[in-house]
């Protein structure tokens, strides 16, 4: 059941759209401002007290990290646009694209035909197809740079689900009501992780993050395809040479952030609960690209009120699936893994995988609905440093 590849795509889901693109004036016109409904004290400043979500929700929404939203963080419409160029580490769970800006477009853009396409696109799939608004699986500019849009891209759906039900409802919402009724497929008033994220099939990966950033295939970066600053790119070209090979990339511990300080040591005897009704656990572990990572893992879940819907590690005792999981395909309760912001992929009772990128590492179960939920695995986690 746990293949070792993750298919890294964006799930087939046509939707009908009858406005694609949402003008300024009608996102202002919804409301003065982005959350006005937590403003209690009506001062045009969200605290997090206020804030009626998950810290990670806020962390997502708080651009500028003053621990409060306030100005364009409040302002319909508006998009983080923070400088690519300066930016050396790797997007986090709270920066998907660091900057929706008109430079940002033309340096993904490697083939300068005006969309970016997935092997173009080097941020998680979420954001992706959530910016996709006319679902043709490849962004123009205008749906990029999301003028006048709410689509909460800066928010995921496992953050937006405060209360883990597998649903995100209109008060769980962040963005614009128009952006939700477009995502609300079945116009049943909420929203689901397939309408939100769509299918993604994947259990342990082969993504590589080098072949991802080498666009035009022959085995090496240019500086055209680097997404951070010249500083980093000098850091990493050793022999001077302007072009990053495989091996001066993978030394360098890959894209830039702050896995660079982890140096050689390993990971030896963390054991990690992991509780049923939580989506994510954080290991407090992070990981790089290439280390291999060991799991002694044990336990058992309830899935339901019914206490014969058991699961293992594995999965689901009587081998069910939970149609709306993280993972598709893969049975219901079983324990599954996310680095940083990448798509989630498939642990099982597998004893050891192969990092795929690098990040922090979380764990959880691949069950839609949360809440009903009982039991933890326990997890014993151990880090060999490539």
């Amino acid at each position: 059941m746990f293949s070792r590849t993750l298919v890294l795509t964006f799930g087939s889901l046509a939707l009908a759209s009858t406005s694609l693109i949402t003008s300024p004036a009608t996102v202002e016109a919804q409301a003065r401002m982005r959350f006005q409904r937590m403003d209690g004290n009506n001062d045009g400043v969200i605290t997090r007290d206020e804030w009626q979500g998950s810290q990670r929700s806020f962390d997502a929404n708080d651009w500028n990290n003053d621990g409060r939203l306030s100005g364009d963080e409040l302002r319909p419409g508006a998009q983080r646009n923070s400088r690519w160029e300066q930016a050396d580490h790797t997007p986090s769970s709270t920066e998907r694209n660091l900057s929706w800006t008109q430079s940002a477009f033309s340096n993904l853009d490697h083939n300068r035909d005006g969309r970016l396409t997935s092997n173009e696109w080097h941020y998680d799939l979420e954001t992706f197809r959530r910016v996709d608004r006319n679902r043709d699986n490849a962004l123009n500019r205008t749906e990029f740079l999301g003028q006048g849009v709410d689509d909460a891209r800066g928010d995921n759906f496992d953050d937006m689900d405060y209360n883990n039900d597998g649903w995100v409802s209109r008060t769980e919402w962040n963005g614009g009501t128009s952006e939700f009724d477009w995502l609300d497929a079945n116009r049943d008033g909420r929203l689901t992780r397939y309408e939100v994220v769509g299918s993604q099939t994947g259990s342990l990966t082969t993504y590589n993050e080098f072949e991802n950033l080498d666009h035009d295939r022959n085995g090496r970066l240019a500086r055209s395809e680097w997404h951070w600053s010249n500083a980093s790119f000098n850091q990493r070209d050793t022999n001077g040479d302007g072009i990053l090979t495989a091996p001066e990339f993978d030394v360098s511990g890959g894209a830039p952030g702050t896995i660079g300080a982890l140096g050689s040591q390993n990971v030896a005897g963390e054991t990690i609960r992991v509780n049923s009704q939580m989506r994510w656990t954080d290991t407090g572990i992070t990981v790089r690209q290439g280390d291999a990572i060991n799991f002694q893992s044990s336990g058992q879940v309830q899935l339901s009120d019914n206490g014969s819907d058991m699961a293992g590690v594995a999965g689901s005792v009587s081998r069910r699936t939970a149609p709306d999981a993280p993972i598709s395909g893969v049975y219901a309760g079983a324990l599954i893994g996310r680095i940083g912001a990448y798509s989630p992929f498939a642990i099982g009772d597998q004893a050891t995988i192969t990092a795929p990128v690098s990040g922090r590492l979380y764990l959880g179960v691949n069950d839609d609905y949360l809440t009903d939920n009982r039991g933890e695995f326990v997890v014993a986690l151990s880090v060999n440093r490539r």
